[in-house]
């Protein structure tokens, strides 16, 4: 399919700052091994001007230092302020996955729907999924193949729920909501008094799960639902695979979590804050906005100030580094000396 630049500078006016030509065409959007005469592609490092040497392609998304860099052959330049972003909203919009499983009728034969569930307009949902009673989903919403959506359940507009899904009793999930394959929320959490003989018994959870807009779940996770009252996920927040967010956890706006973060009970994070892989928050714990935990942290105090943290418990990342070079320091000088010692004993 065809698709005309000035109508890609016309949808996307606030993020093209400038364009060499808008009469031109592209029909797809690819990476640098693979276009062709016909892609458009994106350009944001200077070492990645070396694949237009032979072959032009249609047109070429990059930045204004960059495009002054560009062979004179290059017809069609858009310049924009940040390519990776131009390269989320512009792939978005012209060459995202089709997850609406189009082989299939809109309603599967297979699935089980309840006959007080209330669907949108243009819902779809897949083989062998189940909906069970009084849920209720938002217009354009996908569900896949084999999902369980409990009881009461609330889906907003636009969202797809990948294959394997199970969202659990009552839980509540916004607008344009993605859920990868394997996940589950809503799940009871792990709770458990141990009484006089030594032997746990489960204390119930009876909240839910709150999910808002514009939040993106990877393949795999497990997000508990509360003891009491929520489990809340703000908007934007995006996680990983292999993450687990337990009960009554409170996570900020656009919070990131990369794969095998784990978040205890009762924790609150702030907005902004980047989880990076195999990070573990101990439960009770409040974390401020704007911070960043990297070297698989261990949070097991409040961190009550932004920026970027680091080891168990966690300290300011410089003081942390600080810490790694004085012990490194110092393991050089016990093995001088331990050298010596040796030495005098001859």
């Amino acid at each position: 399919m065809s698709h005309s630049v000035e109508e890609l500078c016309e949808t996307f006016d606030q993020l093209i700052i400038d364009a060499s030509e808008t009469t031109c065409f592209f029909e797809c959007i690819d990476g640098f091994a693979e276009f062709t005469s016909t892609s458009l592609i994106f350009v944001s490092e200077v070492k990645q001007l070396e694949v237009l040497t032979d072959s032009i392609p249609a047109v070429v998304v990059t930045t204004q230092a960059l495009a002054e860099e560009l062979p004179d052959r290059v017809n069609c330049v858009l310049t924009v302020k940040n390519v990776r972003l131009a390269q989320a909203l512009i792939k978005q919009h012209y060459s995202d996955y089709d997850a609406s499983d189009p082989e299939w009728e809109d309603i599967h034969p297979s699935a089980v729907i309840h006959p007080s569930a209330q669907l949108a307009s243009n819902v779809r949902i897949g083989p062998n999924t189940v909906v069970g009673a009084n849920v209720k989903i938002g217009a354009d919403t996908q569900i896949r193949a084999n999902c369980v959506i409990e009881s009461s359940v609330q889906i907003g507009e636009a969202c797809i729920i990948n294959s394997l899904v199970n969202i659990g009793h009552a839980c509540q999930l916004g607008d344009r909501v993605i859920v990868r394959p394997g996940v589950i929320i809503g799940n009871e959490g792990f709770g458990f008094a141990q009484d006089d003989s030594a032997h746990y018994q489960r204390v119930p959870h009876t909240g839910i799960v709150v999910i808002e807009d514009d939040v993106q779940i990877g393949s795999n996770c497990n997000i508990d639902r509360a003891t009491y009252g929520k489990t809340v996920i703000k908007r934007g927040v995006k996680i990983d695979a292999l993450c687990h967010i337990a009960h009554n956890c409170y996570i900020g706006e656009d919070t990131l979590f990369v794969a095998q973060s784990g978040v205890a009970g009762s924790v609150t994070i702030g907005k902004r804050v980047i989880s990076s892989g195999q990070t573990g928050i101990l439960d009770h714990r409040k974390i401020a906005d704007d911070v960043v935990l990297v070297h698989r942290c261990g949070v097991t105090e409040d961190i009550t100030k932004g920026g970027m943290w680091a080891g168990t418990p966690p300290k300011p990342f410089k003081e942390y580094v600080s810490d790694l070079n004085a012990t490194k320091r110092l393991a050089r000088k016990i093995a001088k000396l331990e050298a010596e010692i040796e030495a005098l004993k001859k």
